[in-house]
């Protein structure tokens, strides 16, 4: 009977060993996936993002009547553009700024 009962307790002291090393093994297999996961989801919105602006670029027409147009027209028209469209005319112009004052 004593030997029976130190046979269970052993067990069940292997169950919970075997039980934390499949946990350890668990945890880092679902850690190993997860981060491949997210990497690759970071790739994809990447060239989403780079597809898109190529797309936007291909496809953006300025048309502009042959008109004056004031400085709220032109306000207007550069409240509507995305803020990347509007950080690169910002570009253009203080490169066109540092060539005319060279």
């Amino acid at each position: 009977m004593k030997e029976t009962l130190e046979n269970v307790m052993l067990m069940g002291l292997g169950a919970m060993v075997m039980t934390s090393e499949k946990a350890k093994d668990l945890k880092d297999e679902l850690l190993k996936k997860g981060t491949e996961a997210y990497k690759q989801g970071q790739e994809l919105n990447e060239e989403l993002k780079h597809n898109i602006s190529e797309k936007i670029k291909e496809n953006v027409t300025v048309t502009v009547e042959k008109k004056d147009l004031t400085k709220e027209d032109i306000i207007e028209k550069i409240n509507e553009l995305s803020e990347e469209d509007k950080k690169e005319i910002l570009n253009l112009l203080k490169v066109k700024k540092k060539k005319d004052v060279q």
